[in-house]
């Protein structure tokens, strides 16, 4: 029987070691430049795209307006159809660009917080009978499910919590039918405040729930209503503020039965 030759480990010399490490953090910093530098590229290209588009929308404003004064608005009329796809063409890009924007500044850490303490019953409570008088909701059942004595107080940036009250709300309404519930409630857990959204809308797939924040994805089959302009970045601008507020954003969701949406913030 052949002898089984026994296994020799290589030698590796220390320098060799301690250059290699060193090239690897090299090519770690280059990349991580390299990042940087894509992320600013893209918010000053989001940025510099703004003001043509004002001018676009100027223009098909002005057409829109003179096309009426001439009585030729009409729905077969061929310049009012050009102009009306213009215009949602142009309403599309206006939002792509406005929420790449935002997102990018939110990831390079040009958008700062204004921060101020609020108590969180208050705030929701505020939103919620905004989105009640507001027609978008109208064939949707609003029910708000904060206690009377609930008195946890948070540190916010109002504006931009808004943002996320507004893209929760605006994600309830698009993939649920009419006559669907959308709910706002709060829990309180320790040295944390929790409010959700949540619906009884078509719900999401339980593999998609993992990658529902990353930019651009959109679930399979999934549509939003004719007319509504949507960038894809929504939920990823939501989970940057949450972020930004030292808080976290999650998704419990079912098939058919719909989806709630968690925002856990740190108490003030």
């Amino acid at each position: 029987m052949a002898e089984k030759k026994k296994f020799r480990q290589p030698e590796v010399d220390s320098n060799t070691v301690a250059e290699l490490s060193q090239k690897l953090l090299e090519a770690n910093a280059r990349l991580q430049q390299a990042e940087r530098e894509r992320k600013l590229m893209l918010e000053n290209i989001s940025h510099d795209l703004r003001a043509p588009l004002t001018a676009i929308r100027s223009a098909i404003d002005y057409l829109n307006q003179k096309n009426t004064d001439c009585g030729l608005q009409s729905s077969g009329d061929e310049m009012t159809q050009m102009l009306h796809l213009i215009d949602n063409r142009t309403r599309t890009l206006e939002v792509l660009i406005s929420d790449l924007y935002y997102l990018t500044c939110i990831e390079n850490g040009s958008d700062e917080l204004k921060l101020q303490k609020v108590p969180l019953s208050q705030f929701l409570e505020e939103y919620f009978f905004a989105a009640q008088i507001d027609d978008k909701y109208s064939a949707r059942n609003l029910i708000c499910e904060i206690p009377d004595d609930y008195d946890a107080e948070v540190n916010v940036d109002v504006g931009k919590m808004s943002r996320v009250l507004d893209n929760l709300f605006t994600n309830a309404r698009k993939y649920s039918e009419n006559g669907a519930d959308i709910v706002l409630g709060v829990l309180d857990e320790g040295q944390l405040s929790t409010f959700y959204v949540k619906d009884t809308g078509k719900g999401i797939p339980e593999e998609a729930l993992d990658h529902i924040f990353e930019r651009t994805y959109r679930v399979s089959g999934a549509r939003t209503p004719d007319g509504e302009s949507s960038s894809g970045l929504g939920l990823s601008i939501v989970k940057g503020i949450v972020t930004q507020h030292g808080g976290r954003i999650w998704c419990e969701s079912k098939l058919g039965k719909g989806s709630c949406f968690y925002v856990e913030l740190p108490k003030a």
